[in-house]
This record gives C-alpha cells, structure tokens and sequence, in this order.
C-alpha cells in the first residue's frame, strides 16, 4: 500500500473518526478540542489554587494584621 491509499483514523480509542487526506495531526478536530479544554479548565483549576495558597500565606505571614475595614 503506497502511503496515499493508507487509511488514517483518530488515535482516540472512542473515536476512530477516518481522517481526511493530507490531514497533518494524529486526533481528529473534536478530540484535538476536547483535549484542549480539559487542559484549559486544569490550568484555571491550578491558578484559583495558587491564588488560594497565596493568599493564606499573606495571612500567616502577617499574622492577621490586614483590616480591610480601615
């Protein structure tokens, strides 16, 4: 089989959408966007973390001396 005439198909195992020709990336365009979401929304998970953790410190580190009610 020449490489033109191979069948390619998603690499995701529930998938296996056929690809189209010429197609340049191994996930189809539904997979290739589901996994960048679940990247965007872990990186957004990560950051409301930090920002938690970050703001206990200050807290600990002042020792509670912060009055926003000044």
């Amino acid at each position: 089989m020449s490489k033109e005439a191979e069948i390619r198909v998603c690499k995701n195992k529930k998938c296996q959408k056929v690809l189209p020709a010429g197609y340049k990336h191994k996930y189809c365009e539904a997979c290739r966007n589901k996994h960048a979401e679940t990247a965007k929304n872990v990186l957004k998970g990560l950051g409301a973390g930090a920002a938690t953790v970050a703001s206990v410190a200050v807290v600990v580190v002042t020792g509670g001396k912060i009055n926003p009610k000044k």
